[in-house]
């Protein structure tokens, strides 16, 4: 794979060295080129062309459900992440009394939407992780008879510890709970299959490792659960013959899509598809390997250097996010990185390093001998 040639898609590489795709990531100039194609095509606007665009933003749906192995119709598009849980945890069933179970110490986008069920009486009870993951048996501690969903991440922001989805699932399916999953911190880095999984939602915002624009990512709902999550936005798109508007019918569509109540933000969807195709041509695998090579060069590098890897480094527990401590000052020394033109930041303790796959050696040595010389 010559990495130099996907590299020539990033131009900040011309710029700064950003490592910080666990927070908001650069796009490709194919990602640009979408933008700006769809700007040039809505001066003039005609049935055939909109006919087009709707085509794409399915062409997009379709590829983010081959990335992460589901159906198209399992796929809603959504804002980002905290719309997508929000979504889910707004349109269950719920009573007072019932309780789900989120991770403490997560990043709020998915812990604020399953507080905001305090007022149908649902109270949210935090796991505590240990090195960044969560555990059954811990889980299960805090579990009981009116428990009626867990929400995890993929990776954690903090650590960047990939957390092992199968077994958690499998406790789920077991108990009758909903399994749903934050997947913004691995879906684009690490491969992930939703069926072999066992994950009933999955959330993902493309500003992260999909590398696309903030304002839209998608929502991954099961056809085993769909039937029980009920669209809370109702407007013309979120029924069936959406077309045709009299006389007034109430059939919602049947599929994922019933999130999606009005006009579709096209614009958007296009850069997102844009980004998945990148990722796709490359290969998730490839993707992923990438990034594991990059990552140990890195990991190498910082303890020679006399730093600690804070995040943990067997390979089923890695993602794209390696966390590292060198002295007792992170946020000096994220400054001084940032003055280099290295775009890192402060998480877990420690500064936080999140290469992707165009990211190369050269970059990751020269991080090394920066960190020896500030």
């Amino acid at each position: 794979m010559d990495w130099n040639h996907w590299r020539k898609e990033f131009p900040i590489t011309e710029r700064v060295t950003h490592f910080n795709h666990a927070g908001v990531s650069p796009v490709s100039r194919r990602v640009v080129e979408a933008v700006g194609k769809f700007g040039s095509e809505a001066l003039v606007v005609d049935r055939a062309l909109q006919q087009g665009w709707e085509e794409r933003t399915e062409k997009a749906r379709a590829a983010f459900a081959t990335l992460v192995g589901a159906h198209s119709d399992e796929v809603a598009f959504v804002k980002n992440t905290s719309e997508g849980l929000s979504l889910v945890a707004a349109g269950l069933d719920w009573r007072a009394g019932d309780n789900v179970i989120a991770v403490d110490n997560e990043y709020p986008s998915n812990i604020y939407p399953w507080f905001g069920l305090r007022r149908w009486g649902v109270e949210t009870r935090l796991v505590r992780t240990r090195r960044g993951r969560v555990h059954v048996d811990d889980v299960a501690a805090l579990a009981d008879q009116r428990t009626r969903l867990l929400s995890v991440s993929f990776v954690d922001w903090n650590s960047g510890a990939r957390t092992d989805l199968r077994p958690l699932a499998e406790h789920c399916r077991e108990r009758g709970m909903f399994f749903c999953v934050d997947g913004i911190q691995g879906v684009g880095a690490i491969q992930l299959d939703v069926e072999a999984s066992g994950i009933d939602f999955l959330a993902v915002g493309g500003h992260k490792w999909l590398l696309a624009h903030e304002g839209c990512g998608c929502l991954f709902v099961s056809r085993r659960v769909n039937p029980q999550l009920h669209s809370v936005l109702h407007g013309w798109k979120s029924v069936t013959d959406a077309d045709t508007y009299l006389p007034y019918h109430f059939n919602p569509r049947p599929d994922a899509a019933k999130l999606e109540p009005g006009s579709p933000s096209h614009l958007a969807a296009h850069a997102l598809g844009a980004a998945l195709d990148l990722l796709l041509e490359i290969g998730p695998a490839q993707v992923e390997e990438r990034i594991m090579e990059i990552t140990d060069r890195l990991a190498t590098g910082l303890r020679t250097n006399g730093a600690e890897v804070l995040s943990p480094w067997e390979r089923g527990w890695r993602s794209g996010i390696v966390v590292f401590r060198r002295g007792d000052d992170p946020q000096g020394l994220c400054f001084k990185l940032n003055q280099r033109g290295f775009v890192v930041r402060v998480r877990g303790g420690g500064i936080r390093v999140a290469p992707h796959f165009y990211n190369n050696e050269e970059d990751i040595d020269r991080l090394v001998v920066a960190l020896g010389e500030v």
